[in-house]
């Protein structure tokens, strides 16, 4: 434990053999790139110097500042598709449902009850719900239950509620 009769004792931990021939000084302020050699972060390093966990997501927004990772900065490159692969998790690190294909949005005015044209819209897509804007009061029903996809560019709702005159806001996850 780090803490004895009240008080931090900080852990001290044995020199690396990066460092053990040389004399280091603590950084105050900003580093720049001609301080830190190449390949001096490796994987061991870091490994070796911070415990599993240390580093969560409320640490690195104290430690990152905001709009690092941003378009204009380059470095929102680093999380493009195809920069983290599997053998960079570990087994079992991401769970749950991965979506890998677009959810989509179209409005498109209604209609009387029968075919309705969704440009874009698949016969393998998905519909996740259709909702109506009511003309004048602009209130939103879920009319879900009622539409399918019946062809490319086109959904359904036969015999169901004439949204005429109203506005649909189509929801729909593209195969």
């Amino acid at each position: 434990m780090p803490w004895k009769n009240g008080r931090y004792i900080p852990r001290v931990l044995p020199p690396t053999p990066m460092l053990a021939n040389k004399t280091t000084q603590p950084v105050r302020g900003p580093l720049s790139d001609s301080q830190i050699s190449d390949g001096f972060f490796t994987s061991a390093l870091v490994l070796k110097t911070f415990m599993a966990g240390s580093l969560g997501v409320s640490v690195l927004k104290h430690l990152i500042p905001s709009g690092l990772f941003s378009a204009s900065s380059g470095l929102r490159a680093l999380f493009s598709p195809g920069f983290v692969n599997g053998q960079m998790l570990e087994s079992g690190a991401v769970t749950g449902a991965k979506i890998t294909n677009p959810i989509k949005i179209a409005l498109v005015a209604g209609a009387a009850a029968g075919s309705i044209t969704v440009s874009g819209v698949g016969v393998s897509d998905e519909l996740i719900g259709v909702f109506q804007q009511h003309a004048t009061t602009k209130l939103l029903s879920d009319l879900s239950t009622e539409f399918s996809i019946v062809k490319a560019d086109t959904i359904s709702n036969t015999g169901g509620s004439s949204t005429n005159t109203h506005t649909l806001l189509v929801f729909y996850l593209s195969k």
